[in-house]
């Protein structure tokens, strides 16, 4: 191999997986016409690669890839951004990639707070029934100021071809 020429993808992964199968440094330089640093680079590359790749199991085992489909309960999804903010802070900390970690600590927060807001909504319909529906309603129209009041309450009995009434249980 000339001084100027790369290895290829292709040749890289091979000369990985000659070191794997046993193959000496010098013996996988010879064979793939490079110098034996090169050879030496790629093998501590791919164990690098092994060993981050490890980590972020240990920290996270759910964590095996990147989920093939979000859930659409924004309840469920917001823990599981939860828990993949958590290994990355986690990760970040071991790392010591302290510049990212304010980041990820606010990112962290503002989920946690999303998702307690989500939470809360969800209790507060569990409950209601017909009835309760019906006087939240009115109340939130009695709170409303008198011209947006009106415009409601107009609009409510102008036409009721759009209205779905509710039989009382």
């Amino acid at each position: 191999m000339s001084k100027k020429s790369k290895l290829t993808q292709a040749q890289r992964e091979q000369i990985v997986e000659m070191y794997k199968s046993g193959m000496k440094q010098k013996a996988i330089a010879e064979k793939m016409g490079c110098t034996i640093p090169n050879v030496s680079y790629l093998v501590k590359k791919d164990r690098e690669r092994a060993r981050t790749d490890e980590k972020r199991r240990r920290i996270n085992p759910k964590a095996g890839g990147i989920p093939k489909k979000y859930p659409t309960d924004p309840i469920a999804f917001r823990i599981g951004k939860i828990i993949e903010v958590e290994s990355d802070i986690q990760f970040a900390s071991d790392e010591k990639v302290i510049h990212t970690l304010g980041s990820l600590h606010k990112l962290h927060l503002s989920l946690h707070d999303e998702l307690r807001t989500f939470v809360e909504a969800q209790q507060e319909n569990v409950g209601s029934n017909a009835d309760e529906l019906r006087i939240q309603i009115v109340d939130a129209i009695q709170a409303l100021p008198p011209i947006l009041k009106k415009q409601v309450m107009e609009e409510l009995l102008a036409d009721n071809s759009n209205v779905v009434r509710f039989k009382s249980s």
